[in-house]
């Protein structure tokens, strides 16, 4: 029954994570497609730099928010789900917090929708709002922690791509240190390769010193 569970909290994850808002919010209120334009990425970047701050909020609470609301339905899901940690340990995964491992499911794949939407022709963000929410749905420390790291970075380099890219790498080094867990750090160091994977143009400019840094100065693009 369970194993029937995490296939249900795939799809809905995945369906949830398609809900890509950069494309929602550029359609509905630009009549425009983001992914025309700057990166050509649906994410919270491209559409700072192309639409503004009002958009660019409104594009990361929604793609923070769909993860909640994933992990929400998958804690209620495996609320009707007779399952113990018994059951769990007989498949291997030894001294396991079963409610870890069902909001790192389902912010995986919440994610993994993120990256590629069925509802846009597969191609959406990179995944770090998303994942954002996710981490601090998982664990507010971590979360804290990698959000410190990534606003160093972006204010020392300008570069977004680049904190983005070593939140990614250090998610399963935290998962480990916190929890101890094979399969919880399995879960996120296949989640990194993901988000790494999404910034691969990013990492090939980042090397040839072509990749474009963000400013922080307003340019009266809200109105």
């Amino acid at each position: 029954m369970e194993y029937f569970a995490f296939i249900i909290i795939a799809i809905l994850s995945y369906l949830l994570g398609s809900l890509n808002f950069g494309v929602i919010l550029s359609n509905s209120m630009k009549k425009d497609d983001v992914r025309n334009h700057g990166s050509g990425n649906a994410g919270t970047t491209n559409m700072l730099r192309n639409y503004g701050k009002k958009l660019a909020i409104l594009t990361i609470i929604g793609d923070m928010a769909k993860v909640f609301v994933a992990i929400f339905l998958a804690d209620l899901i495996f609320s009707y789900v007779p399952v113990t940690l018994n059951e769990i340990d007989s498949t291997g995964l030894m001294s396991l917090d079963l409610n870890m491992l069902i909001k790192s499911f389902a912010g995986f794949f919440c994610v993994l929708g993120h990256i590629f939407p069925c509802w846009f022709k597969f191609k959406g963000g990179k995944g770090v709002a998303t994942a954002g929410g996710m981490v601090f749905a998982i664990d507010w420390r971590i979360a804290l922690i990698l959000l410190a790291i990534f606003i160093l970075i972006v204010i020392f380099t300008k570069y977004v791509s680049l904190g983005s890219i070593v939140m990614a790498l250090l998610y399963p080094v935290f998962i480990y240190i916190f929890y101890k867990s094979i399969a919880l750090t399995v879960i996120a160091v296949i989640f990194t390769i993901i988000v790494v994977t999404a910034h691969r143009e990013n990492i090939k400019k980042l090397f040839n010193h072509t990749e474009s840094k963000i400013s922080f100065k307003s340019k009266n693009k809200d109105n």
